[in-house]
């Protein structure tokens, strides 16, 4: 039943919206929440169709375009297709010239620098991230974002990787009031790239204290094993 209540809430609100919104408005809310429920039920294609629908309805709509960026970007990366990543790139770069000057601009940044270091784009995405972070400094998933492409921009640079421990650390804090699973666990790889395995391990032990997602809790567990087989642990 508790699984039911995502789809239940979705439904009342596809109810509202259907009766008492002009056309475009409701056509927008409609096929974001289609897109929604495409995505609670795994169906990634689906979603991005909707998504595509209710950004065209309302284009300047930040949560409409941010999602259809957003699920480019993740079916990108679970097919490593680079059309998605190429897509994503010339969804957002468009959106970003035609509403430059909109509030939540940083949004559509985030999403445009996973694009760009999707496509290798590395230098570029850098500078992104920076831009969305320094807009919004207290945004979670825009300052992981930028940890992680400080960390692996020069993987085998050990002052690059270093560089990025702060940043993980800043989004820890000021996510502290919720769950902060994801800082964890890329905080882990950046000290288990600079072979700090027990700083490694701690980190790895915080992620999974929290019960975090699924795809989250499979990678941790992944890499503490790879931790603990590498024999630098004592």
């Amino acid at each position: 039943m508790k699984a039911l209540k995502p789809l239940i809430v979705i439904l009342v609100i596809l109810i509202v919206v259907t009766f008492l919104l002009p056309v475009d408005i409701r056509d927008g809310y409609y096929f974001y929440i289609c897109g929604r429920t495409a995505e609670l039920t795994g169906n990634s294609a689906g979603a991005l169709n909707a998504y595509k629908t209710s950004s065209d309805s309302i284009p300047d709509n930040i949560v409409f375009s941010r999602a259809r960026a957003r699920v480019l970007n993740d079916i990108a990366e679970a097919t490593e297709d680079d059309g998605y990543y190429q897509e994503a790139y010339n969804f957002t770069n468009g959106w970003i010239d035609e509403y430059v000057t909109h509030q939540e601009l940083w949004q559509i940044l985030v999403e445009k620098a996973r694009a760009e270091w999707g496509l290798g784009r590395k230098a570029t995405a850098r500078i992104s991230i920076d831009e969305a972070v320094s807009l919004m400094p207290t945004d979670y998933t825009a300052i992981v974002y930028r940890g992680i492409i400080y960390r692996d921009i020069r993987p085998n640079d050990p002052n690059s990787i270093r560089r990025s421990i702060p940043i993980f650390e800043r989004a820890i804090e000021v996510h502290r009031r919720n769950r902060t699973s994801w800082a964890h666990l890329e905080l882990a790889k950046a000290y288990w790239m600079l072979q700090d395995d027990t700083r490694a391990l701690n980190q790895i032990q915080q992620t999974l204290s929290e019960y975090p997602p699924r795809e989250i809790k499979r990678e941790a567990e992944r890499l503490k094993i790879e931790i603990q087989s590498s024999g630098r642990v004592r």
